[in-house]
């Protein structure tokens, strides 16, 4: 039977498959369930067709599931360091700023906008740039295992289309939406006018359901960069623009968006939108508060933000290394879990130096521990399972495909990472037997591991990396 190792590519893109051996997944924020031998089915559309604990062999899947539709699947047989893993959704990442990552980290946010930001996102009135840029963000985040962006682009429509051009070139599922920006910006990067700005938000939306008109991959968002940067009347217009498209669940449009990321941010906001008394109410007032709606950072949230979070399903992007490089403050990422209020992690680059989920997953881990140490309160500690959740299905939670994507259950889309340990570091020293050795094999390559230990990639069964 086919092993996938690293010169080994055996499996078609025009059969089903099975992989045989070492299957992870998340079944709840406390639960990580780990298969030390299963069989996983994913017939030719991609979604999953059975998760078998039963089965130890190929042999055994074959005798089994051949009648139901797999006589003629790819067998693929994992060796016993690899394990598949659902794919990486990063619910926070500026695709324009990938020129000035691990630069510009010494400064607060205020800085950081002015001097790298501003300057970097203005230059995107240069399409072909985008299109360079934007090639090189979708390819490299797939390798390093995110089947799933939400990205925030310029305020420029054409270059927002080329990066939904290459999201669909090379598979990723991705968010999308073109940024707006009327004020408290620099360095010329902000729109001419209301009317502008939510036109071209409509330019970019239009586009997306033109070239995937199924949303198979592409998912457009209405994107207000925060609210110190779009004044009422512009609040209002992309307001009602995110309900105009909602004819059913697959076109339904999200909402991405900064909150509460510093507390001069917070009062700039409530500021400009004098009327309301937090930053939550104030998103809720212009009607893009609710189940689609993606809140990067959220720090510094008072218990009305909070109950609103809950109230409307709305999703916390939470982004460990840039909050840390900037020292904007830390999350409370207990709280908003016990609130019940969706949290998924961001890797926010280029404020955050690394754009891979496993260093969200430690920063995440890290970030969680100065909170116990600053407070003295050991409640605030993440777990490795809450960790890894929050990476797979709290992500999809957020993006709002919890239904589609996350983990292997039945009858989901086969987004998945197929994982080698055999050279991490101290790895030799652990057979990996049962179930605890499983976990022990999943902890080395989270906490140690690189892209290197990613073998493949897959998005909605179709292999697109590795």
């Amino acid at each position: 039977m086919a092993q996938i190792t690293e010169d080994s590519r055996t499996e078609s893109k025009t059969r089903s498959k099975v992989f045989i051996g070492r299957i992870v997944h998340s079944k709840s924020l406390k639960h990580l369930e780990i298969l030390p031998k299963a069989a996983l089915g994913v017939a030719k559309d991609g979604t999953i067709s059975f998760l078998d604990s039963s089965i130890t062999s190929a042999e055994e899947a074959r005798a089994k599931y051949s009648p139901s539709g797999f006589a003629d699947a790819d067998y693929i047989t994992l060796t016993p360091l690899q394990f598949l893993f659902p794919g990486l959704i990063d619910t926070h990442l500026h695709a324009p700023q990938w020129p000035n990552l691990a630069i510009g980290m010494e400064g607060n946010l205020r800085e950081w906008c002015e001097n790298y930001t501003d300057p970097i996102e203005a230059s995107y009135s240069d399409t072909a740039k985008a299109r360079r840029v934007y090639s090189d963000v979708v390819q490299t985040t797939l390798r390093l295992g995110s089947t799933t962006v939400a990205y925030n682009s310029t305020i420029h429509a054409e270059a927002t289309n080329a990066l939904a051009d290459m999201c669909l070139k090379y598979g990723q599922r991705a968010v999308i939406g073109k940024l707006c920006i009327l004020v408290g910006s620099t360095r010329g990067n902000w729109e001419e006018s209301s009317e502008q700005s939510l036109a071209d938000s409509e330019k970019s939306i239009n586009y997306m359901r033109q070239i995937d008109p199924e949303a198979r991959l592409l998912h457009p968002c209405v994107q207000p960069r925060g609210g110190s940067y779009c004044p009422p009347e512009l609040m209002g217009g992309l307001g009602d623009l995110s309900h105009k498209y909602n004819e059913d669940d697959k076109h339904a449009l999200r909402v991405q968006a900064h909150m509460c990321e510093t507390t001069s941010d917070r009062d700039r906001a409530l500021g400009l939108h004098k009327k309301f008394k937090s930053y939550a109410e104030m998103y809720h007032g212009y009607g893009m508060l609710h189940s689609r709606s993606i809140l990067a950072h959220c720090i510094h949230l008072s218990e009305m933000d909070m109950k609103l979070l809950k109230e409307t399903k709305a999703g916390v992007a939470h982004n460990p290394n840039s909050n840390t490089c900037l020292r904007d403050g830390e999350c409370r990422v207990r709280e908003l879990l016990d609130w019940g209020v969706k949290i998924g992690l961001g890797t926010d680059c280029s404020a955050g130096y690394m754009p891979s989920i496993t260093d969200a997953m430690r920063s995440a881990s890290n970030v969680s521990r100065y909170l116990a140490m600053k407070t003295g309160e050991e409640k605030w500690i993440l777990g490795f399972e809450e960790c890894v959740y929050l990476a797979t299905m709290g992500g999809a939670e957020v993006v709002g495909l919890e239904d589609k994507i996350g983990n292997f259950e039945k009858g989901k889309e086969f987004d998945a990472l197929l994982v080698d340990v055999d050279r991490v570091i101290s790895v030799s020293e652990w057979d990996g037997e049962g179930e605890e050795g499983g976990l022990v094999l999943v902890k080395k390559w989270v906490f140690l591991g690189d892209d290197r230990h990613i073998k493949g990639v897959w998005v909605g069964g179709e292999r697109v990396a590795g």
